[in-house]
């Protein structure tokens, strides 16, 4: 027991380490937290709602869950961004259950299932953001613990197969099929298994209960959301990802390029590769091959990607990955730790590379971990080596403590260099504080209406919905995202913009930078522009640029 106890253990560093690192990362984190906030406000909790507007984009269990938490320990955007890492640490909890339906007398090997799970490099990098994938892991897990029921000759695997499918797809939708129906199509891969009429009619009845759960939300949601709403909800997303996605469009072989990396440091161990030949002899592993292949072949062949797409296929990866080893050796051989060395102190060397070097000045690498972290995250391969000789279980113990403490430590080491450019509460507190209309300039995600607690931000898109707002709204205030500098002026002007990162402009020079904002760069509205109240540069990835508030005359 005390593998998988230390797998979770580790889950739950990773979390916290992540959650009390950083703040809530715009665009994504702080629009979900913002759904979850407006329907507590609006106590609307069938039909979400973003900045005013009804928001099918994704189902509402996480919504709900956030709401919960809030509920029973207060509202913070500390305890939101806790719901989807603690089903994060879960999920690891239910990889170990997996391990031991497939390999009852296997103990060791379910365990460090559990542990490579918890340290493999995309889970360890998704899995405590807040979206959706981490929740929708957990019930693809559950609807798979539940088909090994069945296949064991308990029927009622079938209904907790339908149940979790049903919740899954209330966590993201559909997608939960990819995951699973293959693996219950192909019957239970154990020589026990019934493939009669019989099984196939189980499958039938949880895939019935599924689309039940999950229309008991659908139906009265698309009834009460209005006519866009219900369209948008019943096939905008679902068809336009699965047919010609309409966004994150990727080559076909994009999961290929993403999976093997983020499967580090177990592609590493030499005890894997031995492992892997002859290994779909066992029933459990062809079980987990069915899982992780069919989800790659499916996910490439759509048009829409994301590196987290895959996620829910993480632990049946783990779990081929923990047969392998164990099949591989009982005990490692010689230096065969040594590429997990190797790759853990230069991945740690790399910020003293690449603040030394000029070559990296001006892609925003350089500072963002000093020296003092780097050594620290190089410091956490050494101990590695006096587990060479040690039997495979206690060597994936001590890769995957390895690998999860340099992963805190990385987060925790960027919160002042890159988390703390992504914080939005300084702007939303000023536009709470200034108590006027408030428009944003471009697309608007809903980066600030939880952190300011803003009712609405007018979304405008072009110059023509700037001057209509304004003759509208004569005493609003528009936030405008400028373009990074270019040439000499533009470079003196964002020079002074910085000295004034996160103030409020002082009144003397208000009319003073927007002069100087008028002739350096294109404006909305930009003759009737009379004052800068407030600078800030935000971060998008690596880069900063600055965002500006800005009022104007009548």
């Amino acid at each position: 027991m005390k593998f998988p106890l230390t797998a979770i253990g580790l889950a739950s560093l990773l979390c916290a380490g992540t959650v009390l690192s950083r703040p809530l990362l715009p665009p994504d984190e702080t629009r979900y937290v913002t759904v979850a906030w407006e329907s507590l406000q609006r106590g609307d909790f069938l039909v979400s709602h973003l900045n005013g507007e009804t928001y099918a984009h994704k189902p509402p269990l996480l919504f709900w869950l956030i709401n919960l938490a809030w509920v029973l320990c207060g509202e913070s955007d500390t305890v939101a961004r806790s719901v989807a890492p603690l089903a994060a640490v879960f999920s690891v909890f239910l990889t170990w259950r997996l391990g031991l339906r497939l390999w009852p007398q296997a103990f060791e090997r379910a365990g460090m299932a559990a542990l490579i799970h918890t340290s493999s490099l995309l889970w360890m990098y998704f899995s405590p953001v807040t979206m959706f994938d981490a929740l929708l892991t957990v019930f693809v897990q559950g609807a798979l613990l539940g088909v090994l029921r069945a296949a064991g000759g308990d029927s009622r695997g079938f209904w907790q197969a339908g149940l979790c499918m049903g919740l899954g797809i209330l966590s993201k939708g559909p997608v939960l099929l990819v995951f699973v129906l293959p693996v219950m199509l192909a019957g239970s891969l154990n020589k026990s298994v019934n493939r009669s009429r019989h099984w196939l009619f189980g499958v039938f009845c949880s895939v019935l209960l599924a689309a039940v759960t999950a229309l008991a939300w659908v139906i009265p949601s698309a009834l009460s959301g209005g006519r866009a709403y219900a369209d948008e909800l019943l096939f905008g997303q679902t068809a336009g990802r699965m047919v010609n996605s309409f966004a994150h469009r990727q080559p076909f072989w994009f999961y290929a390029a993403v999976l093997p990396p983020g499967l580090l440091p177990w592609l590493l161990l030499g005890s894997v590769w031995r492992g892997l030949r002859g290994s779909l002899s066992d029933g459990g592993v062809r079980f987990a091959a069915v899982w992780l292949g069919a989800a790659f072949v499916i996910l490439s062949a759509v048009s829409g990607k994301q590196p987290y797409y895959i996620l829910p296929a993480i632990p049946a990866a783990a779990l081929l990955l923990a047969a392998a080893a164990d099949r591989g050796s009982q005990q490692l051989r010689g230096f065969e730790l040594l590429p997990v060395f190797g790759g853990t102190v230069l991945l740690g060397a790399v910020p003293l590379v690449v603040n030394a070097m000029k070559v990296f000045s001006g892609t925003g690498l350089q500072g963002l971990v000093n020296w003092r972290e780097s050594l620290v995250l190089m410091a956490t391969a050494p101990g590695l080596l006096l587990f060479r000789r040690c039997r495979t279980v206690v060597v994936v113990t001590a890769v995957a403590v390895s690998a999860v403490l340099f992963q805190v430590i990385l987060v925790n080491a960027l919160t002042d260099t890159l988390w703390n450019g992504f914080d939005l509460r300084p702007m939303a507190e000023f536009v709470r504080n200034s108590n006027r209309p408030v428009g944003w300039f471009g697309g608007y995600h809903g980066q600030l209406n939880y952190l300011g607690g803003l009712q609405f931000v007018a979304e405008l898109r072009g110059e023509p919905d700037v001057s209509e707002w304004l003759s509208e709204q004569p005493g609003g205030i528009l936030i405008v995202r400028l373009a990074r500098p270019e040439g000499e002026v533009e470079a003196s002007l964002y020079v002074r913009l910085r000295r004034h990162d996160r103030e409020v402009v002082a009144e003397a020079e208000r009319g003073m930078l927007a002069e100087e904002l008028r002739s350096a760069l294109e404006l909305p509205c930009e003759s009737k522009l009379s004052g800068v109240l407030y600078v800030q540069w935000v971060r998008s990835g690596l880069r900063e640029q600055p965002y500006v508030i800005a009022e104007f005359r009548e």
